[in-house]
C-alpha cells in the first residue's frame, strides 16, 4: 500500500497513512535538529505551552492512497490534519474524500470535521476507519443519470472494504424516489444499500411518479 501526502512536503512511503505521517514527523525533526541545532534548549521536558499540541500539523493537506496493484483506492484532501502519534488518531477539518471502486464510478464523500483512526477487526488485525462528522454527504454518479445522494449526521467509512455504515437517522435520494431509515449499511463497491428501522421509526420510501409505467 503506497501514499502521498501533499502539502509543503511531499514523499511516497511504503506502508500506511500511519507511517506517511511518521515520516512527516521525521522530516520535521531532521530539519529542527539541523537547521536549528544551536537553538535546542538544554531542557528537555515538553514546554507547557506545547502540551496537548498536535505531533504533526499541516495546512491544505491531500492524501492518497494506493492499492497493492498500484491503483488509486482514495484521495483525501483537508482543510487542516491535526495527528497525536501517543492516540493514534489524525483529526480533520472539512474533510473531502474520493473513494475509487475496480468497476463503479468513484464516491464522493465530505463533512465538516472527521478523524482517522484504527479500529480492531474480528482477527485481531487493524484496519483504517475514517469517520466523518456534521453534515455528512456521500455522492455517485454514472454517466446514464444514476446518482445516489446519500445525507447523515456522522458515517464510518472502512476504505480497505469499501464499506460504511452509521445508527444516525439517513435520508437518501435517487433518481427513483428517497428513502428515510434510522441506519445504514453500506456495501459500496456493490452499490448495496442496506436500511435499519426501529421500533419509533421505519423505513420509509417515497416512489417518484413514473416508475412503474
Amino acid at each position: 500500500m503506497n501514499e502521498t501526502i501533499d502539502s509543503t512536503i511531499r514523499y511516497r512511503p511504503a506502508r500506511s497513512f500511519w507511517s506517511a505521517l511518521a515520516l512527516a514527523g521525521v522530516v520535521a525533526g531532521f530539519w529542527f535538529l539541523f537547521g536549528q541545532f544551536d537553538e535546542v534548549p538544554a531542557d528537555p521536558k515538553l514546554p507547557m505551552e506545547l502540551v496537548g499540541e498536535p505531533d504533526l500539523y499541516i495546512e491544505e493537506a491531500i492524501i492518497t492512497q494506493f492499492r497493492r496493484d498500484g491503483a488509486l483506492k482514495y484521495r483525501l484532501q483537508s482543510q487542516e490534519i491535526r495527528h497525536f502519534e501517543l492516540d493514534m488518531v489524525t483529526y480533520l477539518q472539512a474533510p473531502e474524500l474520493t473513494l475509487y471502486g475496480v468497476e463503479n464510478p468513484p464516491w464522493h464523500l465530505a463533512s465538516e470535521h472527521g478523524d482517522i483512526h484504527q479500529s480492531l477487526t474480528r482477527s485481531g488485525d487493524t484496519e483504517e476507519v475514517v469517520t466523518l462528522r456534521e453534515s455528512v454527504t456521500v455522492r455517485q454518479r454514472f454517466a446514464d443519470g444514476r446518482y445516489t445522494s446519500l445525507y447523515a449526521s456522522s458515517l464510518d467509512l472502512y476504505p480497505d472494504r469499501q464499506y460504511a455504515e452509521t445508527d444516525q437517522s439517513v435520508m437518501i435520494d435517487t433518481e427513483v424516489g428517497r428513502t428515510l431509515a434510522v441506519g445504514l449499511q453500506a456495501h459500496l463497491e456493490r452499490g448495496l444499500l442496506m436500511f435499519s428501522s426501529s421500533t419509533e421509526q421505519r423505513v420509509h420510501t417515497i416512489v417518484l411518479p413514473g416508475q412503474f409505467k
